[in-house]
């Protein structure tokens, strides 16, 4: 693994722990007989999000263990390691058409229904 590879890794890593940090300290806070209320529909929009990201963070540290780490999935070019600095947890050249990222975070609803386990991240 040559040295900004490194540096991608080991802040994926410390990106994970912070989320999954995260993701416990909301999770812990949360009652499962509540009454859906205005901050918990935050909150749980909030949870989306984090495990959204922990996913996207744990798939690029998965895919630089695998020796896959920079390759877009839409057409097997490589994307240059200068990009993947900027945002190491893409998945495409398209990730960095900030607009589509904007929406695709501003429009994804979030779960309004949510009986999952608030630890299913964790199992990942």
């Amino acid at each position: 693994m040559n040295g900004d590879l490194e540096t991608i890794y080991m802040e994926l890593l410390q990106i994970k722990e912070e989320l999954q940090s995260k993701l416990f300290e909301y999770a812990s806070f949360r009652s499962p007989d509540d009454h859906v209320t205005l901050n918990e529909a935050k909150t749980t929009t909030l949870l989306f999000h984090i495990k959204e990201e922990l996913q996207d963070v744990s798939l690029a540290i998965a895919k630089i263990e695998q020796g896959t780490y920079g390759v877009c999935e839409a057409t097997g070019l490589a994307i240059p390691l200068e990009q993947m600095s900027i945002l190491p947890t893409a998945r495409t050249t398209e990730d960095f058409l900030y607009h589509k990222q904007y929406e695709k975070k501003a429009f994804t609803p979030y779960p309004h229904d949510s009986n999952d386990s608030h630890f299913e991240a964790f199992h990942m």
